[in-house]
């Protein structure tokens, strides 16, 4: 599918092998950019299937839950937006949803788009959603810095969290790692990924960056007591590197995720696009980044300390409504809501 172009105004509210696909079109001229530009890619094409019966009973609607404005006037997405517009200009950023979602863009054109959006034609979990744009940078500059941001994450402290990023990506300007954002855990959620710290990396005064001894995704209750109560890491799926260190760990990874994606590159951004990826989306299978790459290969990871930062994955009805409570948010559904106390409860 042709890729929406929409320029924002507003800045502060099994491993087999998949069989090549051929593509015969002629590319447009991409963005050229010069070595050790950052990019962002948004990652929003989830269909928010966890959050729906949420949604529909506080704000009335069924939309996934980057295009709500849970609190305040903006939506996730646009909170994630305005986030990434900090650090790069509109143009360097990417955002990937899923088809039958672009009528929740529409909306969030009146307040302006930035950057490029890809659409992909189904939701096959993180893993094509994250390198389907990477595989579109990467063809404009194969040395881009490439920064992922979820769309569905609350962040209190934006200042203090742009530092860290940007240590991310002064650490990865000469690392062929991909760099994780931990957090330190709070408690034993197990709904969040696992990183426990390995020995550290010397790159600089002030960053807190270590190797991954071992990766678990969303552990049991008596595993993540234990990494809790051993200082690990919370993995926030906020990824840090350089285009080609991402692509790497795919080609070991996930090949047969990659490989049909690569095979259309130069598709990206023509015509043929919507064709192609269709076609591309067919052989690939769903899968999941957290699952099958990241425990595998925790040699090819990296994790930074973000600390100070009140970070939360708003992915279930509980977390939302603990953290606004912890920040003393009152969005006008709030007070009448009667569920997801259980992490307020834990506390007091």
């Amino acid at each position: 599918m042709k890729p929406v172009r929409k320029h924002g105004e507003e800045r502060n509210e099994g491993l087999a092998r998949a069989p090549s696909l051929q593509c015969h079109c002629q590319p447009r001229r991409g963005i050229s950019a010069p070595r050790g530009d950052l990019w962002i890619v948004v990652l929003a094409g989830g269909n928010g299937t966890r959050l729906r019966s949420f949604t529909q009973q506080v704000l009335g609607t069924e939309r996934p839950k980057q295009f709500c404005r849970i609190v305040g006037t903006r939506s996730m997405l646009r909170h994630t937006w305005d986030r990434a517009l900090r650090l790069v200009p509109p143009e360097r950023i990417i955002t990937i949803i899923t088809a039958g979602l672009e009528v929740y863009l529409e909306e969030e054109a009146q307040r302006g788009v930035p950057g490029t959006v890809l659409v992909q034609p189904e939701n096959k979990e993180t893993a094509p959603g994250l390198l389907l744009p990477l595989v579109w940078i990467a063809r404009r500059n194969p040395v881009a810095t490439v920064a992922v941001f979820p769309a569905d994450h609350f962040i209190w402290e934006e200042d203090r969290f742009e530092g860290h990023v940007r240590a991310a990506v002064n650490a990865a300007a000469h690392l062929r790692q991909v760099i994780l954002l931990g957090i330190q855990a709070e408690r034993p959620d197990t709904g969040y990924g696992y990183i426990a710290p390995g020995q550290p990396v010397e790159t600089g005064p002030m960053t807190e960056l270590y190797a991954v001894r071992e990766f678990w995704e969303k552990p049991d209750w008596l595993t993540a007591s234990l990494l809790f109560s051993r200082g690990c890491f919370w993995n926030t799926f906020i990824m840090v590197g350089g285009a080609d260190a991402f692509l790497g760990v795919a080609e070991i990874g996930v090949p047969q995720v990659l490989t049909p994606l690569r095979s259309i590159a130069s598709c990206l951004g023509t015509p043929a696009e919507a064709a192609a990826l269709t076609q591309a989306y067919k052989l690939i299978p769903s899968t999941n980044l957290s699952r099958v790459v990241l425990p595998r290969h925790p040699e090819a990871l990296l994790v930074l300390s973000a600390r100070g930062i009140s970070w939360c994955d708003w992915g279930d009805p509980d977390r939302i409504v603990w953290t606004l409570r912890r920040h003393g948010l009152t969005p006008p559904w709030l007070p009448g809501y009667t569920h997801g106390r259980g992490f307020a409860e834990q506390e007091g």
